[in-house]
């Protein structure tokens, strides 16, 4: 029993840290191009420069967080 909870551990760690965390990464830099990008040229619009600032402040603060987590040697599986 201890074996099998040990290796669904490893699973759902594996499954975070190779696809659920850069999966992420991708959506908050592809929401930005989205909502600051596309969205407002196609409506012919001037994006909201204090809301875009904001957005990338916390995609820039997401980031910072797997960046650090890289260079700590803290992230799993990208051994």
């Amino acid at each position: 029993m201890k074996a099998w909870f040990e290796n669904a551990q490893n699973v759902a760690l594996c499954l975070v840290s190779k696809w659920w965390r850069p999966v992420t990464c991708v959506g908050i830099a592809g929401g930005a191009l989205v909502n600051l990008v596309i969205i407002p040229l196609y409506n012919w619009e001037v994006p909201d420069l204090t809301d875009a600032a904001a957005y990338i402040a916390a995609a820039t603060a997401a980031f910072g967080v797997r960046a650090w987590e890289k260079n700590k040697g803290v992230a799993r599986g990208h051994e």
